[in-house]
This record gives structure tokens, C-alpha cells and sequence, in this order.
């Protein structure tokens, strides 16, 4: 059940997580040097004070609950605003369980550990990814003979591959933030 638990989490901040990193990469395409008060507000953190992040944040319920929007009629899949809201509105409920170990975080780095964890939340899911495949081509190989004739090995599956250029291209893109957001915005904890 915890594997479980944790995997759904791990997916559920990814989201989020990369949709804060989308947002910083377009506003360091745009704007150089910005305070750090300047990122916080643009991606929606400005007044979150680390130290007082609850244990758990809630949302309170609703007096009348609707059906959700099927996934392929939100608005989100047309229009980049809608999708970041639902990425921010789900980054500001997973803040406390994302910081919850961080014990050096503090209002001026949050940002920096944010980005930290998107990048350890995407090296371990492209990791995971490859020890699926090798799992599945090791059993597949015990149980089914030609196996390693007709099947891809992990080193070369498209999917394995394809986990391992996204945790790359999260890492450049979090040093492309850094660089052009400069020291003074993000501060330089362990990126």
C-alpha cells in the first residue's frame, strides 16, 4: 500500500512541479534579473512563508459537489493559463509533504528547493522506468523462449530513453532558470 501511496504522490508533484518549472522557464525567456519577490509573485508564492506552511494543507469542501469535467473536455488541454492554475492550485496543496524533510529551507530558497525536488522527482521516475523494463526483459527472457530475439532491451527502449531526456531536459532547464533568473532570485543551495 505505501508503494502505492508513494508513487501516486511522486506523480502528483512531478505535475505540479513541472508545471512551476514551465512557468519560470517562459518568465526567464522573457525577463532577466527579477528579485526574488518578482518570481515568487509571478508563480503564485508570493506571502507562502515556509516556517508556517501547515502539516497539511486542505481545501475545504464544497456545499454542492458536481461531476468533474472528463479529462478530454478541460480546458487545460487548449489553454496554458487553465493548466497552471490546476498545476499551481495542486503545487499549493503538496507544498508541506514537498518540504516537509527540507530543514535548510527558508522563504529566501524556496524556489531552489522546489526546483531540486522536480529534478530528484524526475531522475527517480526515469530510474524507475528503466528498472520496469529490465525486470519485465529478465522475466520475459526466463519464461519465453526467443525473447531477447524480438523484444528491445531497456538500454534501447524508446520509452526508457524518452524518461531519460526528460529528467535531462529538466536539469537544463533548471540551470537555464538559474542563469538567467541570476543568484540574487534563486539562491544557490545545491542546484
Amino acid at each position: 500500500r505505501q508503494i502505492g501511496i508513494r508513487a501516486y504522490t511522486d506523480a502528483i508533484q512531478r505535475y505540479a512541479l513541472r508545471g512551476l518549472l514551465d512557468r519560470l522557464v517562459r518568465l526567464a525567456a522573457n525577463q532577466k534579473g527579477l528579485s526574488m519577490g518578482e518570481v515568487l509573485h509571478h508563480v503564485g508564492l508570493e506571502g507562502i512563508s515556509v516556517g508556517k506552511l501547515p502539516a497539511v494543507y486542505s481545501t475545504p469542501s464544497k456545499p454542492i459537489v458536481n461531476w468533474p469535467v472528463l479529462p478530454w473536455n478541460e480546458a487545460s488541454h487548449t489553454d496554458t493559463e487553465a493548466l497552471w492554475k490546476h498545476q499551481h492550485s495542486t503545487l499549493l496543496n503538496e507544498l508541506p509533504s514537498i518540504l516537509r524533510n527540507s530543514n535548510d529551507v527558508n522563504d529566501n530558497n524556496i524556489i531552489s528547493r522546489l526546483l531540486e525536488k522536480c529534478i530528484a522527482l524526475e531522475d527517480d521516475h526515469a530510474k524507475r522506468v528503466y528498472e520496469s523494463k529490465s525486470r519485465d526483459d529478465v522475466r520475459g527472457a526466463n519464461t519465453v523462449p526467443g525473447y531477447k530475439d524480438v523484444h528491445i532491451p531497456a538500454e534501447k527502449d524508446s520509452v526508457v530513453l524518452s524518461a531519460k531526456e526528460e529528467a535531462g531536459k529538466v536539469r537544463n532547464d533548471t540551470r537555464l532558470v538559474e542563469e538567467a533568473l541570476g543568484a540574487s532570485s534563486i539562491a544557490r543551495s545545491r542546484l
